[in-house]
């Protein structure tokens, strides 16, 4: 089911910013965090962590669960074959 999840930042990026017409700037301005953060992770070059995702929330009307969640079932999706290939079973 490879290809399934979104990326948390493609998420942010095209289902709450542009719809709305936010602007990065304007999200990292209302969060309290510099731009880079907000554009790392819209870009997929930083994780969405447990204080972006209370961030995120507040500011986008939703659950901090939303974001953890799609972070980790995105992380899971595209990490999780490959490490489990590197892996000996122990069991």
């Amino acid at each position: 089911m490879e290809g399934v999840c979104r990326a948390p930042g493609e998420v942010l990026m095209e289902d709450y910013l542009a719809p709305r017409g936010i602007s990065m700037y304007r999200l990292a301005k209302a969060i309290g965090r510099p731009q880079s953060a907000v554009s790392g992770i819209v870009h997929g070059r930083r994780a969405v962590t447990p204080e972006m995702s209370c961030l995120l929330s507040a500011a986008l009307g939703t659950e901090p669960d939303y974001w953890a969640e799609l972070e980790v079932a995105y992380q899971v999706e595209r990490y999780g074959p490959r490490l489990a290939s590197e892996v000996k079973a122990l069991v």
